[in-house]
Order: C-alpha cells, then sequence, then structure tokens
C-alpha cells in the first residue's frame, strides 16, 4: 500500500459524525466504493479482522501492535490519514499493552533448580508456541481472499459454405470448380493494371495531457502496479481536476464510480469509462490507449463485454 507521501490522504474530518473507529472507517470504504475483499486483497490484512475493526469488535483483534497496523492499512486504503485514525482507535479500545511484571529476586536453592536440558526444552518450547501463536495472528494461516470470476466470451461457430446444387460437378476436380478458360481475360492485376485496394483507417495519434474532472464527489486510485507506487489516492472534489504526470508511464485508473469521471486528452474529450455506480480498475491512463479507447466503435447493451 501507499504511504501519505503517494498520494493525498483524506482529512478525517469528512466523516464528521461517523463515531467510532469501525464505523468511520466502514463510512470511508462504502463512499469509496469499495468491498472488504478488495481492501484485504491490497493490504493482506486478513478479512476476518478487518471485518472485526469495522463492527468496533476488539475482542476479535490480535494483540494491540497488530490491531493499530491493521487500522493503519484499513486507513490508508480508502484514503484517511492513518495516524488519526490509530489515535482514535487507541482511545476506543480496551487493549493495552503488555508491561512484563518484575519478580522479586530471591536466592534460589540450587537442589530445587531444574536440570540445564529441562530448561532448553523449555525454552524452545515457549519460542515454538510463541511463533505460532504470532504467526496465526497475522493472518499467515488465513486463506487469500477468493479472485474475481471471469466470464469467459464464447466464439460465434463458424456457418459452414453453401454450394449450389445446381452447380456442375466437372470431373477431375474434386472441389466442383470449373477448369480455367485458356481465352478468358486475365484479371486486371496481370494486365499491368493495380487492383483497387481499400486505403486502411490512419492511426489515431497519441499525445496531449491527460485530464481527469469530477463530476460529484468520487473517489480515484491512479497507481502503477510495476512498481507499487501511486501518484493520486483520495477523494476528488466535485469540479476538482487532476492533471496525469506525463513522466510516469504505465499508471492505471481504479475508481468506484467510473460515470463521475470525465477523461479529456490534449482537451478532446473521451467517452465514459463506465456507468454512473460502476467500479473499474486497470484502466490505462496512456494517451494512446485513451485515444485508441475514443475510436473504438461502441459496444451494443447487453452484448458481452
Amino acid at each position: 500500500m501507499t504511504g501519505p507521501e503517494d498520494g493525498e490522504e483524506v482529512s478525517v474530518e469528512t466523516f464528521v459524525g461517523a463515531g467510532k473507529t469501525g464505523q468511520l472507517l466502514g463510512e470511508a470504504r462504502a463512499a469509496a466504493g469499495l468491498e472488504l475483499t478488495d481492501i484485504a486483497r491490497e493490504t493482506k490484512v486478513p478479512l476476518r479482522h478487518l471485518r472485526a475493526i469495522e463492527d468496533d469488535n476488539h475482542v476479535a483483534l490480535p494483540a494491540l501492535p497488530y490491531s493499530i497496523g491493521f487500522v493503519k492499512s484499513f486507513a490508508r486504503s480508502v484514503g484517511l490519514d492513518p495516524e488519526t485514525v490509530a489515535r482514535q482507535f487507541r482511545s476506543e479500545t480496551s487493549q493495552t499493552p503488555h508491561v512484563p511484571s518484575v519478580a522479586a529476586i530471591e536466592p534460589l536453592d540450587e537442589r530445587r533448580m531444574p536440570s540445564r536440558g529441562l530448561v532448553l526444552t523449555s525454552v524452545a518450547a515457549v519460542l515454538l508456541i510463541v511463533g505460532g501463536l504470532s504467526a496465526w495472528g497475522s493472518g499467515l494461516f488465513d486463506a487469500p481472499p477468493p479472485a474475481a470470476p471471469v466470464a469467459a466470451v464464447a466464439a460465434p461457430p463458424v456457418a459452414a459454405p453453401v454450394v449450389p446444387t445446381d452447380q456442375a460437378i466437372v470431373p477431375g476436380d474434386a472441389t466442383g470448380t470449373p477448369p480455367a478458360d485458356p481465352n478468358a481475360i486475365a484479371p486486371a492485376s496481370a494486365a499491368g493494371v493495380a487492383p483497387n485496394t481499400a486505403t486502411p483507417a490512419p492511426a489515431v495519434a497519441a499525445g496531449g495531457a491527460v485530464v481527469l474532472t469530477a463530476k460529484e464527489d468520487v473517489w480515484v486510485k491512479i497507481y502503477d502496479r510495476t512498481t507499487r507506487t501511486s501518484a493520486k489516492v483520495g477523494i476528488l472534489k466535485t469540479g476538482e481536476t487532476f492533471t496525469v504526470p506525463a513522466d510516469q508511464p504505465g499508471l492505471l485508473l481504479w475508481t468506484g464510480k467510473a460515470g463521475a469521471v470525465a477523461v479529456t486528452v490534449g482537451g478532446r474529450a473521451i467517452p465514459p469509462l463506465g456507468g454512473p455506480v460502476q467500479t473499474v480498475r486497470d484502466v490505462s491512463l496512456a494517451p494512446a490507449d485513451l485515444l485508441a479507447r475514443a475510436a473504438a466503435p461502441a459496444v451494443p447493451a447487453g452484448a458481452p463485454q
């Protein structure tokens, strides 16, 4: 996940009145058009812990250091300031950090001390138990969230060629095509006349600044999957614009309201990237890809995507 330096954080004051930490994070997630499975896949935090945070069920959470880390990751993924949310969580939780007690040191009777072998065995067992509990608490043994199913598009059946029943079959030709007439007139290409070939469509020119404009408050994330960095993450206010950096090729768009984001390339408007509340992800923001998307024929309603 990206830190505050990678993109803008949404102020907690945006969700004033949200109440406790779980309700605050839940409303921010809903405003971003995200599901808990999306956040689990992005942050690697176990789904059961995200659900416990959103339900303010602190009893179901692991030790306090792990819980605070999970809360920060949750807040960062929905564009909230992680430190502010973590401070609110600390003020609400009943969990306390472990404080070791100091035992009084008294002289021991050597006859009552355990043997060296027993001590080493006990230490190894304790370390094994602590390591297993830490791995379980961090979600190491949790199954990853299921990937979104990909719909397979079936290829249209190829129609078999229809042969007229009244076509004469010439003996010696298995295909039924009459032999060429030696006195027939040669094609235009053989007589030195160039065939009439269709002129290919000109390539779409790629260039110009890519600008995103919010038609309404909408959560967006502009990121590079290869470098795992983000140029923008948070909520674009109504009328706010964002110019995609031209010196960062390979940037992609993720938003929960595709129809609320207007896109222009070099001042030229691009058709909407989706419906008003449609979630789109991994949409290339390269000028050439956006112009090619605009030049592509519209897909009829109900047709497979």
